[in-house]
């Protein structure tokens, strides 16, 4: 069984992931955008933010616990 700590590592890390592949995602799609368009590439959205990791891990882990 895992331990407390183990649990909110692994929604921490799981909600990184969530968070920069969608990032990820839109910064591909702007950049796509701007060389289809041949037009200068709009300012990138700011990456994650530690609260914004936070926030949806504690959203994983609220989720889990319901029953």
């Amino acid at each position: 069984m895992a331990t407390g700590y183990e649990i909110r590592h692994s929604l921490l890390n799981e909600a990184k992931g969530i968070l920069f592949e969608k990032w990820h995602q839109e910064c591909d799609r702007m950049r796509r955008n701007a060389d289809l368009g041949q037009r200068q590439l709009e300012p990138l959205p700011e990456a994650p933010t530690v609260a914004d990791i936070k926030a949806l891990a504690e959203d994983l882990y609220e989720f889990v616990q319901r029953k």
